[in-house]
């Protein structure tokens, strides 16, 4: 267990050591906001040191979270909150000049900027995701408008960071960055998506249990989905067991699994991609 913890935060600091450096390398030299606190500080920059703008904006959502979320998501998530801000800052402190790797491209560099910057905040935030962390940040708000007003994370999604994304058009008024960070951040969702969940879609889990009850409370108690049980038989043996029926989004498959091998090894799972679901905590689109 103390191994698996290990390689499991080794790989959260892989996430976020890649995320930060296509932040401070591509994103920011470059004017290009492509939403959260990192967007928050690229448009501020000239008024704060972006790590002191994260520190600030970061530690404050995750007290927030704490007050409004527990304790649980406050310990899950205060590592990435405080790691990103962290490496920026001794980036600064160590002269690293930010404009080093785009200085060296001669042509077209707001596209290989965007491709690139893109391309290693998605594979970063991917693998934190895999891991079941999060970055703090706007995704804490985001899950708070999820969680506790039952919003569909996808709305919730795409509002908040449209918000970052159309402030930064506002205040730099320049188009071709407002088009070069949409595209990033369409390329970041699709990079994101391969590397922690592969794909976007919803998945229905199927499990066959002999501890349904304890299964059911867990999911209500950390992936707040509905489960729907029904009475199953072994066709061999023809023991009576319960199988549990559970929608969730890509983003808490992960979670769902290793939460079922911690409760119940001896549980069976199999699960299906879905293609729709509408209901609370879905969008009804």
């Amino acid at each position: 267990m103390r191994r698996n913890l290990v390689i499991e935060y080794f790989q959260i600091t892989l996430g976020v050591i890649l995320m930060t450096l296509g932040f401070y390398y591509f994103l920011l030299p470059m004017n290009l906001v492509i939403g959260g606190v990192m967007g928050l500080a690229v448009i501020f920059q000239k008024f704060i040191n972006p790590s002191y703008f994260m520190y600030i904006v970061n530690i404050g959502l995750l007290v927030f979270g704490l007050w409004l979320l527990g304790k649980s998501f406050f310990v899950k998530t205060i590592f990435g909150t405080i790691a990103s801000p962290t490496i920026v800052l001794i980036l600064d402190l160590l002269g690293a000049d930010q404009f080093f790797i785009i200085n060296q491209f001669s042509d077209s560099k707001m596209l290989l900027a965007s491709i690139s910057g893109s391309i290693l905040v998605g594979f970063g935030l991917g693998i934190v995701f895999r891991n079941n962390a999060t970055t703090g940040g706007i995704d804490v708000l985001q899950t708070i408008l999820h969680k506790k007003f039952h919003y569909p994370y996808n709305v919730v999604f795409y509002a908040t960071d449209g918000a970052v994304i159309l402030l930064g058009l506002l205040y730099f008024q320049n188009a071709e960055n407002f088009i070069y960070g949409l595209a990033a951040i369409f390329i970041t969702s699709y990079v994101i998506s391969n590397v922690s969940i592969k794909g976007r879609a919803g998945q229905t889990m199927f499990i066959i249990t002999k501890n349904p009850e304890l299964i059911r409370d867990t999911i209500y108690e950390h992936i707040d989905r509905g489960v729907t049980i029904i009475d199953a038989q072994g066709g061999y043996s023809k023991e009576a067991k319960k199988m549990l029926v559970c929608t969730m989004s890509q983003r808490e498959l992960n979670m769902m699994r290793e939460l079922i091998e911690i409760v119940d090894q001896d549980a069976f799972t199999f699960m299906t991609q879905t293609k729709e679901a509408v209901g609370r905590g879905f969008s009804k689109d």
